[in-house]
């Protein structure tokens, strides 16, 4: 018996590290915008505007961000190619997708997907089989555990078997972490403290309630650098979601702990309908 519980563990291992390194491969190869992530030089200018978030899939943190909470959208577990019913709302599986941060940035995952667990796998894309990083398994509204970047370098994120219906699909992110010589500066010129943050959140919003979360964030001590509302990819408002726009809001908070910013994450999220 303790034979086969030893092949049946090493096939369980193996089955993750293939799902691992295909996974991460794909972001290079298959993925034009991902693998960008990787030819990154030294730095990039500062960019957090939700507009281009949205684009780009991309956000650029400055030396003064020592905190990256990288959300999970609503229905960030369906894959491509689906019946309308089946889309994703949004156009990633992450917020942001792309991210280059700086040396020192701890970054955790917030997962905003309904009724779906998630699982995060870090690697270096040097070698991917090295899995730096296991988030263990999170439920909806729910935070991973967080993790430190302290090494430059190209680093993989990725989730794999999430849907049994699905089972080669995978959610791939790109991190990069370099020394950034510049601060990031906010969007947001109404604010005098607009610049002195140290945390940034990516938050999806139904955007027909985007102003009354904007106040409510605000009493809470967070900021909103930017906004950027774009249609949802199911169009319709199915499934009592509400509207058919969602709101991309970019967050900041100076001084909290992760701890604080993700119970008001958690206080705030299950307000929405389905996001």
């Amino acid at each position: 018996m303790k034979t086969k519980r030893s092949n049946y563990d090493s096939l369980i291992s193996y089955g993750v590290s293939v799902a691992i390194f295909f996974g991460a491969l794909s972001l290079l190869v298959v993925n034009p915008v991902l693998s960008l992530a990787f030819a990154i030089g030294e730095t990039q200018e500062p960019a957090i505007n939700a507009s281009k978030i949205y684009q780009s899939h991309t956000m650029v943190l400055g030396n003064n961000i020592k905190n990256l909470v990288i959300t999970i959208p609503n229905e960030a577990h369906e894959p491509p190619g689906l019946l309308p019913r089946d889309l994703r709302v949004a156009n990633q599986p992450y917020f942001p997708q792309i991210a280059i941060v700086n040396v020192g940035t701890t970054v955790l995952w917030f997962n905003g997907d309904v009724g779906h667990l998630h699982k995060i796998s870090l690697v270096d894309s040097k070698n991917l089989k090295n899995l730096l990083y296991n988030s263990g398994t999170f439920p909806n509204f729910a935070a991973s555990k967080p993790v430190m970047l302290n090494n430059t370098g190209n680093f993989a994120f990725s989730e794999a078997h999430l849907d049994p219906k699905y089972p080669n699909f995978v959610l791939n992110g790109t991190l990069t972490v370099v020394d950034q010589a510049s601060s990031v500066s906010s969007s947001n010129k109404t604010s005098s403290a607009a610049a002195n943050f140290d945390t940034v959140v990516p938050f999806m919003v139904p955007a027909n309630q985007q102003a009354k979360l904007i106040s409510e964030f605000k009493t809470q001590g967070f900021g909103v650098d930017s906004t950027y509302t774009f249609k949802s990819i199911r169009g319709d408002g199915s499934e009592g979601c509400g509207d058919k726009n969602e709101s991309l809001l970019v967050l900041t908070s100076s001084g909290k702990t992760l701890d604080q910013v993700i119970s008001t994450l958690k206080q705030l999220a299950p307000t929405m309908p389905c996001t």
